[in-house]
């Protein structure tokens, strides 16, 4: 168990006491998912020129947030970035100890969280003659994406997992296009109208406690085995296909 939260940031003039409460509901959404994984957390900030600024750090978000180096990407948050992709981790595989095997993992060009457990990710690296800098398997997802040159590739190759999986990535190449996967783990996306922003997080209960409902906010409807692709240019456009891949493990897949 793992836990993913962020913020996709619609194309928008906003001024500095905006872009300050987003990045508050961030560290506040940050410190929450905290309940589903404490080994290790990390941020990364994407800007629309593809550059980058990445944090990971072995313990809790609690630790993570009181750094000078969190402190210091926070600080960046301006009408240029696209994103941020949050993760508290919940080892299973990989010492949090290597940082290659804490969250958000880059490889090449994608940057991205993800919750849940790929169970056969050694036989897929190999299948696809995929690069592998750390031990976690979740690092398939990513290495993957950064291979295929379509979203169409991606989405077919991905049948051959096994295991769980919900996801969130982009790619420095492409910034203004951020990916989420609603596989069979749990996932809400909220979009706040005047922010003209899309917050999310692997349980809805944070979102409730740090945003609260009101006329300002659109439950996403996200559909469970489905990829959504998400543009900055404008986040209620959202296109969501169907996701195969196998939660059980077995050689045979499920359409759910």
């Amino acid at each position: 168990m793992c836990g993913l939260t962020g913020v996709i940031l619609q194309t928008k003039r906003r001024r500095k006491a905006e872009l300050e409460e987003i990045g508050r509901i961030f560290t506040e959404l940050l410190l929450l998912n905290q309940a589903r994984g404490k080994d290790a957390a990390g941020l990364a900030m994407i800007r629309r020129d593809g550059t980058y600024s990445l944090c990971k750090r072995p313990g809790p978000a609690a630790k993570l947030v009181i750094e000078e180096k969190y402190a210091e990407i926070m600080g960046r948050l301006d009408n240029g970035t696209t994103c941020i992709l949050g993760h508290t981790r919940w080892k299973t595989r990989g010492t949090e100890a290597n940082s290659l095997n804490n969250q958000p993992i880059r490889a090449g060009a994608v940057i991205g969280t993800h919750n849940g457990t790929i169970l056969n990710a050694d036989r897929l690296f190999k299948r696809y003659r995929l690069r592998r800098a750390a031990e976690t398997d979740s690092e398939f997802i990513f290495r993957l994406a950064d291979k295929k040159e379509s979203i169409e590739d991606f989405e077919v190759c991905i049948r051959d997992v096994r295991g769980g999986m919900s996801s969130v990535f982009t790619r420095s190449s492409a910034p203004d296009t951020v990916l989420v996967i609603k596989g069979n783990k749990p996932l809400t996306l909220w979009y706040h109208r005047d922010f003209r922003a899309v917050f999310y997080s692997s349980e809805e209960w944070p979102l409730t406690r740090v945003i609260g409902m009101s006329r300002s906010i659109v439950r996403l409807d996200v559909d469970l085995f489905t990829m959504s692709v998400f543009n900055t240019a404008d986040l209620m456009d959202f296109r969501q296909t169907d996701l195969y891949f196998s939660s059980n493990g077995r050689s045979t897949m499920s359409w759910l």
